[in-house]
């Protein structure tokens, strides 16, 4: 990745700063060398060593470097963080509403469960563990209690039973549910039977539901990485309801922590994992790629590492999955691939064609995550949209590639506006720039078309249309930011980022949506909307609101989008925004906003430092800076 220099360097800077995105991007790059890297691991305090592959797929090239962008000048102190803004938040919550750490807390609690039937009456009237003595119980004993003595099978047989008539009923068609009797030990297939009745629900977000609770499934019974690999999810997931505190949404880089919380369910989901891992390796020793297994597993083990907190170790995977795919579409249009011919048999495997479109989507989060990293580029003149779609799912499948190109266009545009600004004012550049608005208004109309005619045949798409209706706002959004721009043209966009609130807050506050009780779902949702409103926004209420929301529930999504992180950057950076800015003011000017151009986070130490950097020069040419430290 080339060094990024511009205004910067003019300004006099010898550190090229980060992209300024839209707030999430701009960790510094990292060195990734070998098929295998050496990690701690994330819950031993001895710091155990374990293997973990920088992608378990063999097609990858054996290292991978990226030149780092090193400052020499004004650089942040990474050793001794600044001071905690934690108490900004109190500002922008509810006063009704639950603290998200108390949110967490009752979601990691363990919940009671049925009254013994057999203690003694006195224990049992009282609520509490009866020991059971014969013929009195100790403990009533010990405070002096008479004991009550316990029920014969006698009595608790005299007690009446309704009969309750038993009514035919109709014959129905069952929905189709694949068996979970898979091979293995009990344990295995109780962790197993966790994953089906639980996890597979809450980790698929918007995805294809089809793809968790059926393909995967199906896919347990004949191939071990896939089994494996569920039933570490599903121990891990287990983990997180026992060991849960205030704030903390994973296990990893918290290894003092993690030492006294570490319970059996962890410990025995890093094995599976394990296991999962040399499974895969060994199915690929025979020279073929398996793409059906490869990418499959490739979802798995990134969730796996996102549920951890790792999110180092699951772009890792994004990155793999993402290069088998890119080979995969080569391959698909008849041109030479890296793949074997064995491979090939799976082109138009129907599977094969719902992993494309989820890592499209996941493509899109690697984007916007530190430290971003060179991924496989669609050709943009292929990114092409039809005039017509047969349902609203074709159009959202559709909506999966366009948004990723447009991601990946804006973020080309970032990088020329700080190396190279001429280029954005260039007769290409602005070609690009032309067609994906011409794909972006053809989707809007294609999409109306089949949408009024679901609607009139009944068809309840409430939360589908919200969803992309947030991300065609968010689109608008990067596509008009994609050539020359101030800070200012974001004040253009503001009835679209009161819609993305508005449609973010319908979604959210939904109680009968699954998602909603998840702390963890692998796909976007509006957590990255949100997070670009309250940077972007500049106005009051809409980017207070768009805190609130994030503020709400603790919670995660996709790779590393936790709320609370996310709500404390932008509740600070509304802060230094606003100071010596009136209330009722209508706007903030350019000379106030700040751009948010570095970001570094520590997960051992639980600390995320920032930097912002003023949107335009002070009188004497020099950028200001504000520098922060959020711990947790």
């Amino acid at each position: 990745m080339p060094v990024l220099m511009g205004k910067f360097a003019r300004a006099g800077l010898a550190r090229p700063p980060y992209p300024p995105l839209t707030g999430l991007l701009s960790l510094p790059v990292q060195n990734i060398a070998g098929t295998l890297a050496l990690i701690p691991s994330t819950c031993y305090k001895s710091y155990v060593w374990w293997n973990r592959p920088s992608s378990a797929l063999d097609d990858i090239d054996a290292a991978t470097t990226f030149a780092p962008l090193c400052s020499t000048t004004r650089t942040m102190s990474l050793r001794h963080p600044f001071p905690n803004v934690y108490k900004f938040f109190n500002q922008f919550a509810d006063p009704n509403q639950a603290s998200p750490e108390q949110s967490s807390r009752s979601q990691g609690l363990r919940k009671s469960g049925p009254r013994s039937k057999t203690g003694c009456s006195t224990c049992k009237q009282r609520r509490v563990k009866c020991d059971e003595t014969k013929p009195g119980c100790i403990r009533c004993q010990n405070l002096g209690r008479e004991c009550g003595g316990y029920s014969t099978i006698e009595q608790d047989s005299e007690k009446q039973v309704t009969p309750v008539a038993i009514h035919p009923r109709p014959v129905s068609v069952m929905p189709y549910a694949p068996s979970t009797a898979i091979p293995g030990t009990a344990e295995e297939r109780r962790y197993f039977q966790r994953f089906c009745d639980k996890t597979a629900g809450e980790i698929g977000g918007e995805f294809d539901p089809t793809f968790w609770t059926e393909k995967v499934l199906q896919l347990c019974h004949s191939d071990a990485p896939i089994r494996y690999a569920t039933i570490a999810l599903g121990a891990l997931a287990k983990s997180l309801e026992v060991t849960s505190f205030p704030t903390r949404l994973s296990l990893s880089g918290f290894p003092d922590i993690d030492h006294h919380h570490m319970d059996e369910h962890h410990s025995y989901a890093l094995d599976k994992y394990s296991k999962a891992i040399g499974a895969l390796r060994t199915l690929l020793s025979d020279g073929r790629r398996h793409l059906r297994i490869s990418l499959t597993a490739c979802v798995l083990f990134m969730t796996f590492e996102a549920l951890q907190g790792s999110y180092n170790g699951s772009l890792t995977h994004l990155r793999g999955g993402s290069r088998l795919l890119a080979d995969w579409r080569i391959a698909r249009k008849g041109q030479s691939s890296r793949l074997s011919q064995d491979s090939l048999s799976e082109i138009q495997d129907g599977l094969v064609d719902d992993l494309g479109r989820m890592f499209s989507r996941l493509d899109v989060q690697g984007l916007f995550i530190p430290p971003p990293f060179p991924m496989p580029e669609c050709d943009w003149e292929d990114v092409v949209t039809t005039d017509s779609f047969c349902s609203v799912q074709e159009a959202r499948e559709s909506w999966d590639f366009l948004m990723q190109g447009i991601a990946q266009f804006y973020l080309k545009s970032v990088g020329h506006a700080q190396q190279n600004p001429d280029i954005l004012n260039s007769h290409f550049w602005m070609r690009q720039h032309e067609h994906y608005s011409n794909q972006l208004n053809q989707w809007r109309s294609a999409f109306q078309a089949v949408y009024s005619a679901e609607i009139k045949a009944g068809a309840n798409l409430t939360d589908v249309t919200n969803i992309l209706s947030i991300y065609y706002n968010l689109a608008t959004v990067l596509l008009a930011s994609s050539v020359q721009h101030s800070e200012m043209l974001y004040d253009e966009f503001t009835a679209l980022f009161h819609e993305i609130i508005t449609k973010s807050s319908q979604l959210i506050t939904r109680p009968d949506e699954p998602t909603n009780t998840a702390r963890y779902t692998l796909d976007m949702g509006t957590v990255l909307p949100l997070a670009i409103t309250a940077i972007k926004c500049r106005d009051i209420r809409i980017r207070r609101r768009a805190i609130q929301l994030l503020w709400s529930k603790a919670r995660r999504e996709g790779l590393c989008f936790d709320t609370i992180t996310v709500a404390r950057l932008c509740a600070w950076l509304s802060q230094i925004e606003g100071e010596g800015i009136p209330e009722d003011s209508e706007s903030i000017p350019e000379s106030a906003r700040y751009l948010v151009t570095y970001l570094h986070i520590n997960s051992e130490e639980r600390w995320l430092a920032v930097q912002l950097t003023s949107a335009i020069p002070r009188e004497d040419g020099t950028l200001n800076y504000r520098e922060t430290t959020f711990s947790w």
